[in-house]
């Protein structure tokens, strides 16, 4: 019983979600055309198979919201065209042309959903003072003749389905507007359970340990990167300790376990930093 539930304890983790993110603030220039850039990249190796099972959240602080475009380009994708989660939003029935004055705080996540039905930004009337609220969201817009021009209303289903995810994700954010400022703050991308085909898919969600090849056939072989303290185990699916080894501090290196003796099946690898266990990894053993 105990080895039954400690399967599926750690195959439960590779069920649920895999985000991945972005934490590093980055100012966003005021009244520009070039805007600014921030990327993930998604080291996993598969296609979109349900689009409406991802979500691309955001923390942004910037005051008068309807300065902001947040443009998504995926691996591969164009940088123009309609691609806009976010496109100079307005206040519903308004008509003004100055967008809308509510603001953006870090505390309110705002995510953009293909699956958000009839949940646009902006359906209320926001004044200065307001606060965005969190939520997930369509991707809305407030007009697309207004700049930059070359952007509008994304349509995720389509931007996103049976678009193979290896590869750097950007958003491009604008400001058109001269007197208000802001930063995105952080941002990621979540693939919900089922989001995504067969493939190289347990690959972990960290910044710490990448799986470079699975199936695997003679070893584990794994990137190590900017890890303050890791250790990493692997176990059989009935609990059977194979591997555990404290690496210490590693910033930059890659780690070879041998696997040859190993029986044709499925194994876990949980990596631990700073003490904290992290996402475990599938490992497939042809």
């Amino acid at each position: 019983m105990k080895k039954l539930l400690f399967s599926s304890i750690l195959l439960s983790g590779l069920l649920s979600s895999q985000t991945y993110s972005n934490t590093t603030s980055v100012a966003i220039p005021d009244n520009s055309t070039s805007g600014v850039t921030s990327t993930i990249n998604v080291p996993i190796t598969t296609n979109i198979t349900d689009p409406s099972k991802i979500t691309f959240n955001f923390g942004l602080v910037h005051t008068w919201a309807g300065d902001l475009t947040i443009a998504l380009v995926p691996p591969g994708g164009t940088e123009t065209g309609a691609i806009a989660l976010l496109k100079r939003m307005i206040n519903s029935g308004s008509t003004s042309t100055a967008g809308s004055s509510a603001n953006f705080v870090a505390a309110n996540v705002i995510g953009f959903n293909s699956a958000a039905s009839g949940k646009l930004i902006g359906l209320s009337t926001w004044s200065s003072s307001t606060q965005i609220p969190a939520g997930v969201f369509l991707p809305t817009a407030g007009g697309t003749n207004t700049t930059p021009t070359d952007y509008s209303e994304a349509n995720l289903i389509t931007l996103l389905n049976g678009k193979a995810v290896n590869g750097d994700w950007k958003i491009k954010v604008f400001d058109s507007a001269t007197g208000d400022t802001g930063s995105v703050n952080n941002w990621q991308i979540v693939f919900d359970s089922g989001s995504l085909g067969v493939g190289n898919t347990q690959i972990v969600a960290t910044p710490y340990l990448t799986l470079l090849q699975n199936p695997v056939k003679d070893a584990v072989e794994l990137k190590i990167s900017q890890s303050k303290n890791l250790s990493v185990a692997i176990y059989s699916t009935d609990g059977k300790l194979l591997y555990d080894q404290n690496l210490g501090k590693i910033y930059s290196e890659r780690l070879s376990i041998p696997a040859q003796k190993w029986e044709a099946g499925t194994y876990i690898l949980v990596p631990v930093v700073d003490g904290k266990k992290q996402l475990p990894i599938k490992i497939i053993k042809n």
